[in-house]
């Protein structure tokens, strides 16, 4: 929280025509309160506390109502699908602030996909195999924020990829699509294994990349290992003879 907020103060500092709505609820807006709290920056304690530049919520707020605006630029999501769907139908470019499991491959596609960025760095396959769930704990700076915000800001790619992703989800079927599919689950009687995540349904080697790390690591060391055995062994056999 502290990186975040340190980072969004510098970018508010730097650009003095961008404003910010934070949505902070129970626990994370008690760290907000504790950050700011903390803040021994004048000029960026100065500008959270001027409503004008920074407004903050913790209570329920109208995601939907807020993203219609035209004056949202830039839309700061944890990459839940509602939210990322939400965001896109809008217009809205990504900047993705991750905090439970789905939400990583969900920011993996907004990052390819040039609709946005992400806090989030994937891993390197060693990197994967050496700890296969420590990605969950990933960390950020303050200076990180303030980049990946300055490079998003008002960004003719990132608003393009965005207004083209919107169209292609309101062709897909909008509203309408929306009815049927909701009309569908009530027909399958609540059963929801059609929507279950694409990794959710892979074998568990294939889930944590084990097939790749066994034909591209492991496979290549154990033929090095069987060779340089038989190597061994006829140089030692011509020894003897």
């Amino acid at each position: 929280m502290k990186s975040l907020i340190h980072g969004l103060a510098e970018f508010l500092f730097q650009t003095p025509t961008a404003s910010v709505l934070l949505a902070f609820r129970n626990f994370n807006y008690d760290n907000y309160r504790l950050a700011l709290n903390e803040m021994m920056h004048d000029e960026y304690k100065r500008i959270f506390l001027n409503d004008q530049r920074v407004k903050v919520e913790n209570q329920f707020i109208d995601q939907k109502w807020i993203l219609q605006k035209h004056t949202v630029s830039l839309f700061i999501s944890h990459c839940g699908m509602g939210s990322i769907a939400e965001g896109l139908y809008f217009q809205k470019p990504i900047l993705c602030l991750l905090l439970c499991n789905d939400q990583f491959p969900n920011a993996i596609m907004i990052n390819q996909s040039g609709v946005g960025q992400s806090f989030f760095v994937p891993l390197s396959l060693w990197e994967l195999f050496l700890k296969p769930t420590s990605f969950h704990f990933y960390t950020f700076t303050a200076t990180s924020v303030t980049m990946k915000l300055s490079a998003m800001w008002r960004n003719s790619r990132y608003e393009k990829a965005a207004r083209v992703m919107s169209i292609e989800i309101k062709h897909a079927g909008g509203v309408k699509r929306a009815v049927e599919e909701i009309e569908f689950l009530v027909s399958l009687n609540g059963d929801l294994d059609r929507y279950a995540p694409f990794q959710s349904t892979l074998p568990f080697y294939q889930r944590y990349l084990f097939d790749i790390i066994f034909i591209y690591i492991i496979l290549p060391i154990i033929i090095m290992l069987y060779l340089f055995i038989k190597c061994c062994k006829r140089t030692r056999k011509e020894k003897t003879d």
